[in-house]
């Protein structure tokens, strides 16, 4: 049997002026998730979506065919944003638990407890994130609990927005970016001017393990297309060590950015609930 989970930055929930405007891009987001068939979809940058007792989340889950949401509501940026994650789930999986966590983190984690198909089917923990864009240091701090999520025959997996490099990604050229974008990308003043990558870096060392790495795709770009901007994969599906068997399939889908609906790309996983029988 095979599951699949869809990570997806959909850059201000796919509607114009940051999330207030027209909804012509999320109108075509919705065939472009429906088509990836998910079972598990994290969402990223679902701004406004907590408005009028959440009805963007449930209007989301309905049109996208799935059975429940959840939506972790995040902390207000120095700007007014809110950027706000879910988690959206197929019938073939049951939800256990769901909540969210804003103390540590610039945005939000929201995080479920799902019940696997099949009988007795095992528990896997899912964390949706979205890091910290500006501060380094703090994308680690934000990754630092998930370590326990590696324990062995702990069954995890970690996705989102990471707004860092993944591991073995190839060291873009910094020159092209603005001076004043750096900071959220390169390690501190005095280090080698290259980018931070102590959250990946982080997670594993714990275990976890990049799916991207493992399907022989590590060097391929998920997001930051735009001018003045360096091309990284910064769309990350980890898997906790007993999860990494499962994964049979990993893919880019570069559809929202060549038709310009997200600045983001969605990457999928599929997994194959036999190998863990």
């Amino acid at each position: 049997m095979k599951l699949r989970v869809v990570t997806f930055n959909t850059q201000f929930g796919g509607r114009d002026d940051d999330g207030l405007g027209a909804d012509d891009r999320w109108r075509r987001q919705v065939p472009f998730l429906k088509g990836l068939e998910p079972d598990i979809l994290l969402l990223q940058e679902c701004n406004f979506w907590q408005l009028l007792g959440r009805r963007r989340l449930n209007q989301g889950v309905a049109e996208l065919g799935l059975a429940a949401g959840f939506l972790a509501e995040a902390n207000p940026t120095t700007a007014g944003h809110q950027f706000h994650s879910a988690i959206l789930t197929s019938a073939r999986v049951t939800v256990l638990a769901e909540d969210c966590d804003r103390i540590r983190y610039h945005h939000v984690m929201g995080w479920m407890n799902l019940r696997l198909p099949g009988p007795a089917g095992p528990v896997l923990e899912v964390r949706n994130l979205h890091l910290d864009p500006f501060d380094p240091r703090n994308r680690a701090r934000e990754v630092a609990p998930l370590e326990v999520l590696a324990a062995p025959g702990r069954l995890a997996l970690a996705g989102g927005d990471a707004n860092t490099i993944g591991q073995r990604f190839p060291e873009p050229d910094w020159k092209v970016m603005a001076p004043h974008l750096l900071n959220g990308h390169l390690r501190m003043p005095g280090e080698a001017e290259v980018g931070d990558r102590d959250a990946v870096e982080l997670l594993a060392r714990s275990g976890f393990v990049d799916a991207a790495v493992t399907s022989g795709m590590a060097d391929v770009p998920t997001a930051a297309f735009g001018h003045g901007d360096v091309p990284r994969r910064q769309d990350l599906i980890l898997t906790s060590p007993a999860l990494a068997p499962a994964v049979t399939g990993y893919q880019v889908h570069r559809q929202p950015v060549d038709d310009e609906t997200s600045d983001h790309c969605a990457v999928s996983v599929d997994l194959d609930l036999t190998v863990l029988a």
